[in-house]
């Protein structure tokens, strides 16, 4: 009698690495210490740029429908949230409510305003 064993691999996300290819190596910038794109990386950066979502081919990607494992917050805080500070609720609340009616960046909105505050005292 042969037995025949099948194994069945719904996602590549389910393979062990040394089936998908191996490790990646970790490469690591600061953002002021980043390489410069080659004229080939610039052009393809531009045709994605164009492409509509419905162009995109994510047939190799499974779509994550379960997020119950997911953790937020684990993102490593940059060089700039060293120094970090509390800043009053209200006040962020207001810089807020000016960065939606701008459309600016309510963070380097409060910062300016701190450069400016220190220059001017």
């Amino acid at each position: 009698m042969v037995r025949v064993v099948r194994l069945f691999v719904s996602y590549q996300h389910d393979l062990p690495l040394r089936l998908k290819g191996g490790f990646m190596n970790k490469v690591s910038y600061k953002a002021n210490e980043l390489p410069s794109l080659s004229a080939a990386q610039e052009a393809n950066l531009q045709r994605l740029a164009v492409l509509l979502d419905h162009d995109i081919d994510l047939s190799d990607m499974p779509e994550v429908t379960d997020w119950s494992s997911a953790t937020r917050g684990s993102v490593v805080p940059s060089d700039s949230m060293v120094g970090a500070s509390s800043v009053s609720p209200s006040i962020i609340a207001r810089f807020q409510d000016r960065a939606k009616k701008t459309g600016g960046n309510y963070q380097d909105m409060i910062n300016d305003a701190l450069e400016e505050y220190l220059l001017d005292h």
